[in-house]
């Protein structure tokens, strides 16, 4: 019996539909229950006709693809306690979440919600749907990007600057955060003609989903 659970948390927006057709994707691939959760920052009755067309949306979709959707409201709390909260609760091991470069370049730098949820988490694998056009932003926050090439390991998929024999998956450029000793930071990679940024963290790529679902 697979034991995988699939959760894709979903934002405000337009890209509450691409992340969601991510984790069907998924689900059907590996053949795992999937939820779908959303947290807004106001009562459920005060959604406005844009936010309950989403919402209407995104239920169809998981529905539809056989998954459960939850909406919850945050009522003060972090997104990141009621994401990891929510995943304990329903017994997640993969999650997919998603940022816009335009509205959430800085979280994204900081690492913020990401960095949460990885020392919340614990066991669960998280995905984050590839962030794009960062790169006019990259020289205020990155050192200079470097060739670096992406092998796969018992860690999963990581950067290497020298590979010693090792089988490599694909390059890229990667560009580190600064004042970091540890490889965090962006990895570009040219994926089915268009270029994509994902996050790397300590040497790691956290969205391997984007390499396991592409052919490089």
């Amino acid at each position: 019996m697979n034991s995988e659970k699939i959760m894709v948390c979903v934002y405000y927006g337009p890209n509450g539909e691409r992340l969601i057709r991510r984790g069907i994707h998924l689900s059907q691939l590996i053949q795992s229950p999937l939820c779908v959760m959303s947290v807004i920052d106001h009562p459920l009755d005060e959604m406005d006709q844009q936010q309950e067309n989403y919402v209407a949306l995104w239920r169809k979709l998981t529905e539809e693809a056989g998954g459960h959707f939850v909406l919850l409201e945050s009522n003060g709390q972090e997104a990141a306690d009621i994401i990891a909260s929510t995943a304990q609760q329903h017994d997640i091991t993969q999650l997919i979440i998603g940022q816009s470069a335009q509205t959430r370049w800085q979280e994204i730098i900081k690492g913020s919600i990401v960095n949460d949820l990885l020392e919340k988490l614990g066991a669960i694998d998280l995905h984050i749907v590839a962030v794009q056009r960062m790169q006019a932003h990259l020289e205020e926050t990155h050192e200079q990007g470097v060739d670096v090439d992406v092998i796969q390991t018992s860690r999963g998929y990581e950067i290497a600057y020298e590979t010693h024999g090792q089988s490599i998956i694909t390059e890229g450029i990667f560009f580190k955060d600064m004042h970091t000793d540890f490889d965090n930071g962006l990895l570009k990679l040219c994926i089915d003609g268009q270029y994509q940024y994902l996050k790397v963290f300590k040497g790691k790529l956290i969205d391997e989903l984007v390499l396991e679902s592409h052919s490089m």
